[in-house]
């Protein structure tokens, strides 16, 4: 045999046993960390109402009229929906009625949220409905009513109706 044949030979059993000693023949060690930390839910509504809410003139007609600001608040991922009841609404007509008893007048109103208008539905109406998270500080939407109490001639009484707003994370 040649000279460089044995050096050829040589080499790659020098070069395997090389790379044996370098990857079998070392023990690696190995090991992980786990960075892991949790957010919990937020999902809130908050209505600050406006002066105007309880000191309605209701022998007065009325625009949207602003009542108060409602701030939604979710970082839900998959969104979340804001439903919005009416106490005295038993169909799709919201109502001012007289607290007194035997007081049968009414004052029809409509009510405005985010400026849209609100279509109630048994009393009730879903006026947000997002798929996503809001800001930080959350998402604040305007309240309005409009009304016209100059055509009624209601008997002298307190009137009123409550507004619930319910926010539920999707």
């Amino acid at each position: 045999k040649t000279m460089t044949s044995k050096l050829a030979k040589r080499t790659i059993v020098g070069l395997f046993i090389a790379l044996f000693v370098l990857v079998g023949g070392t023990a690696f060690a190995q090991n992980t960390l786990l960075l892991q930390g949790t957010v919990a839910s937020v999902t809130t509504v908050t209505v600050a109402a406006n002066g105007a809410a309880n000191t309605l003139d209701l022998t007065t007609a009325q625009t949207d009229l602003l009542v108060a600001t409602v701030t939604e608040k979710s970082n839900s991922v998959t969104g979340y929906t804001i439903t919005l009841a009416s106490a005295n609404a038993a169909a799709a007509t919201a109502t001012l009625n007289g607290t007194t008893g035997g007081n049968t007048d009414t004052l029809t109103y409509t009510i405005g949220y985010g400026g849209s208008a609100v279509t109630l539905s048994s009393g009730t109406a879903t006026v947000t409905d997002t798929t996503g998270k809001t800001a930080a500080t959350g998402d604040v939407k305007n309240v309005t009513i409009s009304f016209d109490g100059t055509a009624a001639f209601l008997n002298a009484d307190t009137y009123e109706d409550t507004l619930t707003f319910t926010i539920a994370a999707k």
